[in-house]
């Protein structure tokens, strides 16, 4: 059985693999990066999505879910889940680049992937690969799969869009604890994230930060227990999993006004939690500050342009 070289086609091939049956599913690839899996018998499991590589130089999803799928031909594992697996950016991952005109993951809806840019065009077309998916399986989930190399309290978590708020996300939290994820943080404004796109079409679903990785070149072995909870999401396999991870809401976003701006912490961690009072950031007209005692903040970039999200603040819940 032959090899399923996920990220070497679709950085490199020039013509699409022939379609074939591994682990009782048929294998389909529609187009460069996306691989759509189709149990050959009827299942009434929900659909998953799982994309990699929209930030092209988080590396580690990408090598993680090319091992994953490489190892399926080597295994006597049955695929009973409908799975379409994405390769994000492909031309950014070949660049080790986060992006290489625009950052993609605020690229989709129909309205922000109308520009001419690669990215743009790359985001409309995986977004009508999405459509057609869900399409077929109206029912299902989805995991955007990250990596940052800046520090975190919680290694693993996941950030919830908007628009599943007030959903039944049990079977979404139920693969967090699959994938032992310590936080989930659920958001409240709107974005064009992938993970919204798909809220948007009626998916549970979650951009997931796998961990901290301190070069793109970071072996993965930490990382490869993960693949047993792949393995039992593509299987179906039933398991009681104990980790249960904290849950988060955002209470605020800071956006990067025009002239003077400066971000007042240094060392920044995602997930430490500040004191009431604490100076965040200043610009000349404004100064931000954290509301409570135990606030934190996820994603803090100065460097972002004007009118873009410098910081989440956030807040337990319970």
């Amino acid at each position: 059985m032959s090899a399923i070289a996920f990220l070497e086609t679709s950085l490199n091939a020039s013509t699409l693999p022939s379609d074939r049956v591994i682990a009782g599913a048929g294998f389909h690839w529609p187009a460069s990066g996306v691989i759509r899996i189709e149990p050959e018998q009827e299942t009434a499991l929900p659909a998953m999505i799982l994309s990699v590589g929209v930030h092209g130089n988080e590396t580690v999803p990408v090598r993680l879910i090319d091992h994953w799928l490489d190892s399926l031909t080597q295994r006597e594992l049955l695929i009973r889940r409908p799975l379409l697996i994405l390769l994000g950016n492909p031309a950014a991952v070949i660049k080790g680049e986060r992006f290489v005109e625009e950052n993609m993951n605020r690229l989709f809806s129909d309205s922000s992937a109308r520009g001419k840019l690669p990215e743009h065009e790359r985001a409309r077309m995986l977004m009508a690969e999405v459509r057609s998916f869900i399409e077929r399986y109206p029912d299902g989930m989805h995991l955007d799969l990250h990596s940052t190399i800046k520090a975190s309290q919680q290694d693993r978590f996941a950030l919830v869009p908007g628009l599943c708020e007030g959903r039944d996300l049990s079977l979404l939290q139920h693969w967090f604890a699959q994938f032992e994820v310590d936080a989930w943080v659920q958001n409240r404004s709107v974005a064009s994230t992938f993970a919204s796109f798909t809220a948007s079409q009626g998916y549970q679903s979650a951009t997931l930060e796998l961990g901290q990785v301190s070069s793109l070149n970071e072996p993965i072995d930490r990382f490869l227990p993960m693949t047993r909870a792949l393995d039992r999401l593509a299987s179906g396999e039933e398991s009681q999993a104990l980790h249960r991870p904290m849950h988060f809401e955002v209470i605020g976003e800071i956006i990067r006004p025009e002239g003077e701006f400066d971000v007042a912490l240094d060392g920044f961690v995602n997930f430490r939690e500040l004191s009431a009072g604490t100076l965040i950031a200043h610009s000349g007209e404004r100064e931000w500050f954290v509301e409570r005692d135990g606030d934190s903040l996820l994603f803090l970039n100065p460097d972002v342009p004007v009118g873009h999200r410098v910081a989440l603040v956030i807040r337990p819940v319970g």
